[in-house]
């Protein structure tokens, strides 16, 4: 007998349901128990899966082995044709409705999005164009491409691939000066971190469980990665830190509070490192403020200032 079935029968003994609200209790019960058998992975799944993975593989031997021997045209239709395909293959596997087969079918909407970007890339060289400009315009076509699927069907494999977009992005955004450039590429990032992470607390940007860590680590990548140029750009990495944390508190997001600490403590070695030039004193900082720290939490903790009252026994 299963355990709702058992409270219902004690329930109906003891006189708290009548029969008809706990027949139901039962439906509602057997419907959630399919609806949770559905959602769980199944062979179909994998099989969707190895599927992509294989085509990839295909797309990939079939680049590495004729390139040379191919027209501009044919170079371009080589991965564009495939990319429109996983297109066409994602869509139909979400028309199924089924939970698998629709994360099957963002599973090669992301293939298409990888597709999509070296097509424009390889569309880019045939017409001439610089390393850094070929770059950047694949850059770009990854993270339009991510954007406008996951806006036609959010989902959490689509909030990836706009995180992943926007960071290819943001990197190549970093070789528009002369030379390339940490603080730009840095910034940037940082900026569509600070984006997303806005938008997900509107609960635009979603879904929220996969929004969150993707936006912050964008946020705190980019002002870690810029901080390397700078010694400015080390202010507001701590500062992300900060903010960070203080998001976590508020909000009661813990990927918040692991990524904010994360980037506190890589800046602080870094700025120890680069600014203390004997080892022996920068171990000692390090253990100073390591100590520090601790202490602080553990007074806090024990004696709770910002409530009222004693500690219990």
């Amino acid at each position: 007998m299963s355990a709702p079935e058992e409270h219902l029968r004690r329930w109906q003994a003891a006189g708290l349901l009548d029969e008809a609200t706990a027949a139901r209790l039962r439906e509602f019960e057997s419907a959630r128990h399919e609806r949770t058998a559905d959602e769980r992975p199944g062979i179909l799944e994998a099989v969707v899966y190895l599927g992509v993975a294989i085509a990839a593989v295909g797309v990939a031997i079939l680049v590495g082995s004729a390139w040379g021997d191919l027209q501009d045209w044919a170079r371009i239709a080589v991965v564009g044709v495939p990319a429109v395909l996983a297109l066409l293959a994602g869509q139909a596997l979400r028309s199924i409705g089924r939970p698998d087969m629709v994360r099957g079918g963002h599973v090669a909407w992301l293939l298409a999005e990888a597709l999509l970007s070296g097509t424009a890339a390889v569309a880019a060289d045939s017409a001439g164009w610089s390393e850094d400009d070929v770059a950047l315009a694949a850059a770009i076509v990854a993270a339009t491409s991510a954007t406008a699927l996951w806006l036609l069907a959010p989902s959490h494999v689509q909030v990836f691939g706009v995180g992943a977009g926007l960071f290819l992005l943001s990197m190549m955004l970093g070789t528009i000066p002369d030379e390339y450039t940490p603080l730009v590429a840095g910034l940037v990032a940082a900026a569509f971190g600070a984006a997303l992470l806005a938008l997900t607390e509107l609960n635009w940007f979603r879904p929220t469980w996969s929004a969150q860590p993707v936006a912050a680590l964008l946020l705190a990548w980019g002002v870690f990665f810029g901080s390397f140029d700078d010694p400015w750009a080390e202010a507001v990495a701590f500062i992300a830190a900060a903010a960070l944390v203080v998001l976590s508190i508020g909000r009661g997001v813990f990927v918040y509070m692991v990524l904010g600490l994360a980037l506190g403590f890589g800046a602080l070695v870094r700025a120890i490192a680069m600014h203390v030039d004997d080892p022996t004193a920068a171990s000692l900082a390090l253990i100073m403020v390591g100590a520090l720290l601790v202490g602080s939490v553990i007074l806090l903790a024990r004696h709770k200032p910002w409530r009222e009252g004693p500690l219990p026994a």
